[in-house]
């Protein structure tokens, strides 16, 4: 048996993550977007309405990167902000028709970069990865569900 080495995890687990961001980012420039544009697209399709704060918050992601990527959307006429009615200092986002098809597209994308990869393993390597994953998460301080 080969002797544990951490930097050597590391490395290949960051090589994984740069691959799988450049699939992402290839398949995304198909569409003219960029990963966090369709992630934040992914996200506000996911509800009928969601305040910004509130997608920062679900994308785990810097409220001025998200708000960056909502301007652009919005630019494109593919998301629509408008005040919250219940909280006038909140703004409220949700997909325009045309987000709703990009978004579409996104999830097909998605689809594809998901098939691809998973398709490389078996049921027990998806089981093993999910249980080695949930521990990285752990450990990294992500609470677990």
């Amino acid at each position: 048996m080969k002797a544990r080495n951490p930097d050597s995890f590391i490395d290949t687990f960051a090589a994984v993550k740069r691959r799988v961001s450049a699939l992402a980012t290839q398949a995304y420039a198909t569409i003219e977007l960029g990963s966090m544009q369709a992630k934040t697209l992914r996200h506000i399709g996911k509800h009928s309405r969601i305040s910004q704060a509130e997608l920062a918050r679900a994308t785990d992601s810097d409220p001025a990167l998200i708000g960056r990527a909502i301007a652009s959307l919005i630019e494109r006429d593919l998301v629509r902000r408008t005040r919250s009615e219940e909280d006038r200092r909140e703004y409220m986002l949700e997909l325009t028709a045309a987000g709703k098809r990009t978004c579409e597209r996104v999830a097909r994308l998605r689809g594809e970069i998901v098939a691809r990869l998973t398709d490389a393993l078996d049921d027990k390597d998806l089981a093993d990865f999910e249980r080695i994953a949930a521990k990285l998460l752990a450990a990294a301080g992500v609470p677990q569900p």
